[in-house]
C-alpha cells in the first residue's frame, strides 16, 4: 500500500530505538525520554515547500506523542504534521 499524505503532512517509517538498562531491561525510546524519529517515505506537496530540503530517506526527529500511527504490511508508519518536525538529518 502506498500512502499519499495530505499537503501539510509527512509519512515516516518509524525507527524504533531500544535501550537496555544495567539490569537487562529493554526499553524503547518512548520510555527513555528521547524524541522519536523516523525515515521519510512520502512528503506532501505543501510540506516540500515548508520543509525545504527534506527528501525521501532523510531521518526526521519529531514531537513525541504526535502523529497518527498506521500499520502498513507489518511496518509501522506515522503520519505527522509539518509543525511537529523538530529537525532532520540528510542521508547524503
Amino acid at each position: 500500500m502506498t500512502l499519499h499524505p495530505a499537503p501539510d503532512r509527512v509519512v515516516l517509517e518509524l525507527i524504533e530505538q531500544r535501550h537496555e538498562s544495567a539490569q537487562g531491561i529493554v526499553m524503547s525510546n518512548r520510555s527513555s525520554g528521547e524524541s522519536p524519529k523516523g525515515r521519510v517515505v512520502e512528503i506532501g506537496y505543501g510540506a516540500r515547500t515548508r520543509l525545504e530540503g527534506l527528501q525521501q530517506g532523510d531521518t526526521v526527529f519529531f514531537v513525541a506523542g504526535q502523529g497518527e500511527v498506521v500499520a502498513d504490511g507489518g511496518d509501522s508508519k506515522v503520519i505527522i504534521h509539518t509543525d511537529d518536525v523538530l529537525a532532520w538529518a540528510s542521508n547524503q
